[in-house]
C-alpha cells in the first residue's frame, strides 16, 4: 500500500504542476493577445491543449490508484479480521474449524486477485489500444447517404428553406446537418451482444441524429450528451464539459449553454433507440468525471441514469443492456479488434 500511496502523491503533485503550467499559458496568451501576435497565441492554445490532455490522463490515473488503494485497505482489513478468527479458534482447540477458516481465507484472497485483475484489464486494454468508442466510424459513402436519407423521413426533418436540426430546432441548408451515428459504425458487432441489435439496426434510422457538424464533434467526444426523461419518454441535451458554455456551436446562431435541457426534437412514435442513448449518457457521465469536467455536485444536479427496469418493461421490452462493470474487459477487448480490423482507407470524416 506503501508504494500506491506513493504514485498517488507524485501523481498529486504533477497534477497541481501542470495547474500552475496551465495558468502560466494563459497568462501568455493574455500578453500576446494585447500585442496583437495571432501566431504566439496559436502556439500558446496548442501547448494549452497538449497540457489539458496530460492532465486528462494524469486525473485517470489518480482514480485508478485511488481504487486501487482502497481494494488494498480493503484486502488488508479482511486479512486481519480472519487472522483474528483462525487466533480464536486456535485458542478454543477447534482444530477443523481453524483448516475451514484457513480454505476460507484463500479462497476469499483468490477472489479479491481476480477482481483487482479484472479492473487491471479493463484499464490495460482500454488505455493500450487509446480507444474512445466514439471518436469516428468506418462507413462508406453510399452507406451515409442512405443512412442520411432514412433521418431525412423518418424524423420528418425536411422544412421550407432546408433542414430541421433534431438538436436545435434550427432549419438550415441541407449541407450543414449530419446524419450522426449514436452507436459508432466502428463498433458494429458489439450491437448485439450489448443491445440484442442486428447488423441491419446500424443503419437504422433509430441509431442516428441529425445535427451540425459541430455538435456531432462534442457528441462523440462525449462532452455533451443526452439524459432520458422516463416519465415524458423523450431526451434532453446537457453540455458535460462546461468550457464549451460560452462557444457557439458552427452553424449556429446560438451558444451551446442556450442548448441545456433542449429536447431532442422528433415525431411522435418515432425516436433514436432509448437504449443506445442511455449507455452514450452513461458513458459521457463518467468521462465527465475522469476528466474533471464535472465536481461530484455537478453530477449530482444532472439527471441520473435510469434503471432498466424503469422503462424497459414499457417502453422497450425487448431491450438489453449490458450489466455495469463486469462486462467491461470482454467488450473492451472486441471493440480493440474491431476498431483494428476497420479499413483506414474508408472515407470518413
Amino acid at each position: 500500500m506503501d508504494d500506491v500511496q506513493a504514485a498517488l502523491a507524485k501523481v498529486e503533485v504533477e497534477v497541481e504542476a501542470l495547474g500552475a503550467k496551465l495558468e502560466k499559458i494563459e497568462a501568455d496568451v493574455e500578453a500576446a493577445r494585447a500585442q496583437q501576435d495571432l501566431a504566439e497565441v496559436a502556439v500558446l492554445r496548442k501547448k494549452e491543449e497538449q497540457l489539458r490532455k496530460e492532465k486528462e490522463q494524469l486525473r485517470e490515473e489518480k482514480e485508478q490508484l485511488r481504487k486501487e488503494k482502497e481494494q488494498l485497505r480493503e484486502e488488508k482489513l479482511i486479512q486481519l479480521r480472519a487472522k483474528d478468527r483462525l487466533l480464536l479458534q486456535s485458542e478454543q482447540g477447534n482444530p477443523s474449524e481453524v483448516l475451514n477458516l484457513l480454505k476460507s481465507v484463500q479462497e476469499s484472497q483468490l477472489e479479491m486477485k481476480a477482481s483487482q485483475l479484472e479492473m487491471k484489464e479493463v484499464v490495460t486494454v482500454f488505455s493500450a489500444a487509446a480507444l474512445d468508442l466514439w471518436a469516428g466510424c468506418s462507413t462508406t459513402n453510399t452507406e451515409r447517404d442512405k443512412f442520411r436519407d432514412e433521418l431525412i423521413t423518418h424524423y420528418e426533418a425536411a422544412a421550407p428553406g432546408g433542414l430541421r436540426c433534431m438538436v436545435s430546432g434550427c432549419v438550415m441548408e441541407s449541407s450543414a446537418l449530419n446524419a450522426a451515428h449514436i452507436w459508432p459504425a466502428r463498433a458494429r458487432n458489439s450491437m448485439a451482444t450489448m443491445f440484442s441489435l442486428t447488423l441491419a439496426d446500424l443503419d437504422s434510422y433509430r441509431n442516428g441524429i441529425l445535427m451540425t457538424a459541430s455538435l456531432e464533434k462534442q457528441f462523440d467526444a462525449q462532452r455533451v450528451a443526452f439524459s432520458y426523461d422516463v416519465l415524458h419518454d423523450t431526451f434532453l441535451f446537457h453540455v458535460l464539459d462546461r468550457r464549451l458554455n460560452k462557444e457557439t456551436p458552427k452553424g449556429l446562431r446560438m451558444k451551446f449553454e442556450a442548448l441545456e435541457n433542449k429536447a431532442l426534437l422528433h415525431p411522435t412514435g418515432k425516436m433514436p433507440f432509448r437504449r443506445l442513448l442511455v449507455w452514450h449518457y452513461a458513458s459521457a457521465l463518467m468521462k465527465a468525471r475522469s476528466a474533471g469536467w464535472l465536481d461530484d455536485d455537478a453530477l449530482a444536479a444532472l439527471p441520473r441514469v435510469p434503471p432498466k427496469e424503469q422503462w424497459m418493461q414499457n417502453r422497450s421490452p425487448g431491450a438489453k443492456m449490458p450489466n455495469e462493470y463486469t462486462f467491461w474487459p470482454a467488450l473492451a477487448r472486441s471493440m480493440v479488434d474491431e476498431t483494428r480490423r476497420a479499413s483506414d482507407a474508408e472515407d470518413d470524416e
